[in-house]
C-alpha cells in the first residue's frame, strides 16, 4: 500500500464524508489520482461506496480496511524506532572518532528528523552540543528540541571573528541538510576554510553503512 493510499484510509476513518475533492486537497494530489485509489481501495474491499442523493457520495471505511490500516501503521512506527536506533548507533561511533581526533564541540545544521536522532546521540557522546543553526531566516524566533536556533549566517561570523580561541578549532559542524548556503557563507570569511571541520552527515552514514 502507497502512503497516499494509507492517509486515504485514515482521512476516511476519521472524516466518512469527506468528498473526493476535499480528499484530492488534504492530500494534495490531482483528482484523478484520488479517484484511481479510492477505486482500488474499494476494490480490494478496505473501503465502501455508498451513494446519497444527487451525485453525493459516502465513503467509509470497512473492518478489513481498518484492520490493514492499523497493521501498516503499526509497522512504519516499528521501521522509524529501527532507523532511529540503528542510526543512533552509528553516530555513537563517528562522534566517538571525532573526540579523538581532537573535536570536543559539535554544531548542528539543520532541524530535521535527522537532526533529532544527531542531538539524542550527543546527549551519550563525549561531545558537547555547541548550538543548533539553519539558514531559515525566521529561525532566530523559534525553538529545536528546547535549544534556541541560530541563523547559520550569524553564525559563521562570529566564528570567523573568534578563530584565534583554541576551543573553536575544536568545533564541527554536523550538517544534516544541503552544504550550499554553509558554504556560501564560508566563502565570504577566507579564515575559516581550513580551519572549520564540516560533516555531511548524510554522506557519512552512507559509508558507514555499506
Amino acid at each position: 500500500m502507497s502512503q497516499h493510499e494509507l492517509k486515504t484510509l485514515l482521512e476516511i476513518k476519521d472524516n466518512p464524508s469527506v468528498t473526493q475533492r476535499s480528499l484530492s486537497h488534504r492530500l494534495n494530489i490531482s483528482l484523478g489520482l484520488t479517484n484511481a485509489i479510492l477505486q482500488n481501495l474499494i476494490h480490494r474491499g478496505w473501503v465502501k461506496a455508498k451513494k446519497l442523493t444527487g451525485r453525493k457520495i459516502l465513503y467509509l471505511i470497512t473492518p478489513q480496511g481498518m484492520a490493514r490500516a492499523t497493521t501498516l501503521i503499526y509497522d512504519r512506527f516499528r521501521e522509524t524506532q529501527n532507523y532511529y536506533q540503528y542510526t543512533k548507533e552509528l553516530l555513537n561511533s563517528y562522534l566517538t572518532d571525532l573526540y579523538h581526533q581532537g573535536k570536543r564541540r559539535a554544531a548542528i545544521y539543520g532541524t530535521n528528523q535527522l537532526a533529532e536522532i544527531t542531538y539524542l546521540s550527543l546527549l551519550d557522546s563525549t561531545l558537547k552540543l555547541h548550538s543548533i543553526l539553519s539558514d531559515d531566516p525566521l529561525s532566530f524566533k523559534k525553538k529545536f528540541l528546547g535549544r534556541q536556533v541560530f541563523l547559520i549566517s550569524d553564525f559563521i561570523k562570529k566564528y570567523s571573528q573568534q578563530l584565534s580561541e583554541k576551543s573553536q578549532k575544536e568545533l564541527v559542524i554536523i550538517s544534516t541538510v544541503s552544504l550550499d548556503k554553509l558554504q556560501q557563507e564560508i566563502k565570504r570569511h577566507k579564515n575559516i576554510k581550513d580551519n572549520l571541520k564540516i560533516v555531511n552527515l548524510e554522506d557519512i552514514l552512507k559509508n558507514l553503512k555499506t
